[in-house]
Parts: C-alpha cells; sequence; structure tokens
C-alpha cells in the first residue's frame, strides 16, 4: 500500500537529480505547470511522473487516481495502487495501459503506518539509505471525464523482509537499469517487464 508520499522538489530540481543519479541521460521536457511541492503528497493530488512517448522522455504532472482510457463514467473510488498480481493477469482494470501506458512516479520517500498493537497506528517515512530518489513503477491513462486527462496508479509488490515488520505491501522501486525499460512503450507487456515489478532488493531506512 502507498497512500502518501514526499516530492518536496521542483521540476527543475528534479531534472536536475534525474539526470545526475544516471536515470537518464538524454534531454527531459517538462509539462508540470501544475504541481506543487509537497512533503505529504495525497490521492488526487497532481504528480510528476516520468514517461515516455515518441521516444521522448518527458516529466509531466497527472492525477494521483487512476481512469482507464475506456470508462464512460467517473468511478466513485478511484485505484490509486495497482496490485502486481493484477497486473499479472491477462484482463482487467488496467489492460489498456499495460503495453505503452507505463510511467514512474517521482518522490524523495513514501509513508506507511504501523499498528503495533495497541490499536494505534505509528506513522513511518522510508527513504532509500543511498539518498537516491524513489522512482516507483506506475501505469497511467487519458480520459477527458477527469480535469487534466492523465492520471495514474503506483504499482504495488509484496513487502520486501526488510520492510515487511511495516507492512506487508510496497510499492515497486526501479533502479537506473530498470526505469527505461518500464517507461519504453516499444517493449510489449512481457517476462522482461513483468520481471521488474518486485521487491526493492536495495536498503531502505525510516
Amino acid at each position: 500500500m502507498c497512500g502518501r508520499f514526499a516530492c518536496s522538489l521542483n521540476p527543475e530540481q528534479i531534472v536536475e537529480r534525474l539526470h545526475k543519479d544516471n536515470y537518464c541521460r538524454e534531454d527531459i521536457q517538462v509539462d508540470c505547470q501544475d504541481f506543487r511541492p509537497s512533503y505529504n503528497v495525497a490521492p488526487i493530488h497532481q504528480i510528476v511522473t516520468l514517461y515516455e512517448n515518441n521516444n521522448q522522455k518527458s516529466l509531466k504532472t497527472m492525477e494521483w487516481g487512476y481512469v482507464p482510457s475506456w470508462i464512460k463514467k467517473l468511478p466513485i473510488n478511484r485505484p490509486i495502487n495497482a496490485r502486481q498480481e493484477t497486473l499479472e493477469q491477462t484482463k482487467g482494470f488496467y489492460v489498456s495501459s499495460k503495453d505503452t501506458h507505463r510511467c514512474v512516479i517521482v518522490a524523495e520517500g513514501f509513508y506507511e503506518w504501523k499498528k503495533p498493537g495497541n490499536g494505534t497506528k505509528k506513522p513511518y517515512y522510508i527513504k532509500r539509505k543511498d539518498g537516491q530518489l524513489m522512482m516507483f513503477a506506475g501505469l497511467y491513462d487519458i480520459n477527458e471525464l477527469t480535469d487534466k486527462s492523465y492520471t495514474c496508479a503506483i504499482v504495488t509488490t509484496e513487502a520486501s523482509k526488510e520492510f515487511s515488520s511495516i507492512h506487508t505491501r510496497m510499492p515497486v522501486i526501479l533502479n537506473q537499469d530498470q526505469v527505461n525499460t518500464w517507461i519504453d512503450g516499444s517493449i510489449p507487456w512481457s517476462s522482461r517487464v513483468i520481471d521488474l515489478m518486485k521487491s526493492f532488493e536495495g536498503e531502505l531506512e525510516s
């Protein structure tokens, strides 16, 4: 589950970090007029995504809360997370996005709440121990029912052994060599892409 995350950087700073951390070496177009940096990014907010269109990498704001292109009525509850297990099915809610509408959601860290057993919830802020950006695998689609047309969801998977003491699930966090494969629309939905949806193997800190 991922219901809150932090991205306090402005788009120019994000581009600088993407180049510095070797997530992208080429030029990145920026279309993020509606983005507001925040330490508490919530569903339905405009969030920064990295995606590829016509071989051009772009940063674009998308609304966090997925609406597929084929739906005719805006749903009351819009999914903010797409489960790995659901995506591995041949059909389903996200079928129109899996081949060509994959994106990465840019974050500095995310929040999770653990129930220690006394009925209260303890918040944790989780980030990469190496200080790099968190690049969440995501799916997006385009539907004119929403104000900004582009909407997205974060892909989640089973928690790593390290993270499982806090929660049973976690976002799919991509490394440098995985980001380009995930957002490359010329690569069809296949084992090459599916195999990226796994628990993060690097070190996290909270």
